[in-house]
């Protein structure tokens, strides 16, 4: 029960990023929803009104379905059971309720419902997935040993120094953990202080709504009366004019008052462009800490401190192996260990390098060799787009062709290691029309609706082949 309650209450956690809903709206529709049951194929989720089950089935299954995923490390089919209906909720395989639930009123049905939130209010001190992201817990090597220094000495100092701290690598090194520690540890040491940390893509969403709703005196109260604030993945500020005027005016009230600023990116702020030179000098003006691929003994090192964490017993052989295998990122690791004790858990079988491999070529399609994932690529953006691979690596500049071409170049340098010369010459194109096409699909990301979700969707795709 305690390992259902704990991926209940990360999911809301990861919930209430994804939804970016008011907190009142979170509440009313995933403050009561519980995960009850869960094998390797199906997870099971409990609301108390069959309109709660109708919201979040119809409006909200892929985000739950999304959030997860990126729990547990490997993909389920959902499904959600309303408590107030009696043989719905015995279809399920509950582990909170009785399997004579068929038998019992829908007074008894509530009585259960309240039963299972005083135990998860009773859990509530237990640690999420967002509590594991401390200092403690990030495992140091020469690939990130500045920056971790850099985002301790501002955790412990804040509002000195440092400010503002920028911190650059490449998706899935650690970024995102490091911020959570420095919050982590403010909170702890200085609880007089008032931290507000947002990803980028969710200021930009606040200040839009505040726009439309005629509030942003409430939203410049908010953001410039912060003693510490936090944005993560600001190279997405790119291209957004109003965005980056309200940020440079929030940046330059915080600096000037004393308070601290760090921000987190994917690039160098030389290289998030278009960018105005009056924001690209703020974020040079204090400390810039880069993130590196982690080395061959910082793999290990981590692998060997999450599975123990996990109760995983690997030997020093399959630890090896798996650091020469999970060569890219951070998070390439913590999805493989995730998955396998997942199925460990669920199957109760022994790892074996079988195993490991077989997670890995679902959980990380960098692995497979390279010929053979840029023909995937290829497969599957000819067939989303209806074009063929002759067309793509063609001169012809028709508008599908060229967007299918464009997709393609751009997916080809995200989810495989090769360089920006061998895509070129894959796609029998130059260095610098290579760089062009991934802009132009970066930029219909940040101004085309849906855009998005159809490059990710693409990309799922790709790597469940």
């Amino acid at each position: 029960m305690d390992e259902l309650l704990n991926i209940s209450e990360a999911l809301k956690e990861e919930l209430k990023i994804r939804t970016k809903a008011a907190k009142t709206s979170f509440d009313l529709w995933f403050g009561d929803l519980n995960l009850t049951s869960l094998t390797e194929d199906k997870a099971v989720f409990s609301t108390p009104t069959k309109l709660r089950k109708k919201i979040l089935s119809t409006r909200y299954i892929n985000v739950i379905k999304e959030g997860l995923e990126e729990i547990i490390g490997f993909p389920v089919e959902i499904e959600i059971v309303s408590l107030d209906s009696d043989d719905e909720f015995n279809k399920s395989t509950s582990s909170f309720v009785s399997n004579n639930q068929n038998e019992e009123n829908k007074e008894e049905s509530i009585k259960k419902e309240k039963q299972i939130q005083q135990i998860l209010k009773d859990n509530s001190e237990k640690k999420t997935i967002l509590d594991e992201y401390t200092f403690d817990n990030f495992v140091e090597g020469e690939s990130n040993k500045f920056a971790k220094a850099a985002c301790l000495a501002v955790a412990k100092y804040p509002c000195e120094d440092q400010n503002p701290l920028f911190i650059h690598g490449h998706s899935g090194l650690g970024k995102t953990h490091l911020l959570y520690a420095i919050m982590h540890h403010i909170k702890k040491n200085r609880p007089d202080l008032k931290i507000i940390y947002k990803t980028c893509e969710s200021f930009m969403n606040e200040l839009i709504e505040s726009i439309g709703n005629r509030t942003t005196t409430a939203f410049k109260e908010k953001y410039r009366t912060a003693d510490v604030l936090l944005i993560d993945d600001i190279q997405f500020i790119a291209g957004k004019e109003s965005t980056q005027e309200e940020f440079f005016h929030t940046f330059s009230s915080l600096y000037e008052s004393g308070k601290q600023i760090i921000l987190a990116s994917d690039r160098p702020p030389r290289e998030i462009n278009p960018l105005t030179e009056r924001l690209r000098t703020r974020f040079e003006g204090g400390l810039i800490a880069d993130v590196q691929p982690p080395s061959f003994e910082l793999r290990t090192a981590i692998i060997k401190k999450k599975s123990e964490s996990l109760g995983i017993d690997l030997s020093s052989e399959l630890v090896d192996y798996m650091a020469e295998r999970l060569n890219n990122n951070i998070r390439q690791i913590e999805g493989v260990i995730k998955k396998l004790y997942a199925v460990t858990s669920l199957t109760g079988a022994f790892v074996t390098k079988e195993t490991i491999e077989q997670i890995i070529s679902i959980v990380d399609p960098g692995n497979i060799p390279t010929s053979a994932l840029i023909e995937r690529i290829l497969s599957a953006v000819c067939k989303k787009y209806g074009v063929s691979e002759e067309d793509i690596k063609s001169k012809k500049k028709t508008e599908n062709i060229a967007n299918a071409r464009h997709v393609a170049i751009y997916i080809s340098r995200k989810i495989t290691d090769l360089s920006l010369p061998n895509i070129g010459k894959i796609f029998s194109r130059d260095h610098s029309t290579i760089i062009s096409s991934i802009n132009k699909v970066e930029l219909n990301i940040k101004t085309k609706k849906n855009y998005e979700e159809e490059i990710n969707n693409l990309i799922k795709e790709i790597k469940i082949v």
